[in-house]
């Protein structure tokens, strides 16, 4: 899947949300972990300025998964990406 027209310098967070038929999946990152990322590919359309898809695949959706929360983490799991993003929390230590 693709999450495209992706504007990183217009949010602090992203929550994104992904239904198949037997699972929904929550991700949830600071818009500079998206616009880092080495699956975000930035310049969309020829000619276009500060927004990108990013993709998500079978062979890199593990890579994701630090980013995955459940539904009853997303209030928390949305402040501390904002955190990470405003640069006073960290990833692997939640803190």
């Amino acid at each position: 899947m693709n999450f495209q027209q992706i504007k990183p310098a217009h949010c602090d967070v992203f929550v994104w949300v992904a239904v198949w038929r037997d699972v929904i999946k929550y991700w949830v990152l600071a818009s500079k972990e998206v616009e880092k990322n080495k699956f975000y590919s930035k310049g969309q359309h020829r000619g276009n300025v500060g927004e990108g898809q990013l993709h998500l695949r079978d062979d890199n959706i593990a890579e994701f998964q630090v980013y995955e929360v459940k539904p009853n983490e997303l209030k928390a799991a949305i402040t501390r990406a904002y955190e990470r993003q405003v640069g006073k929390g960290d990833l692997k230590t939640g803190k």
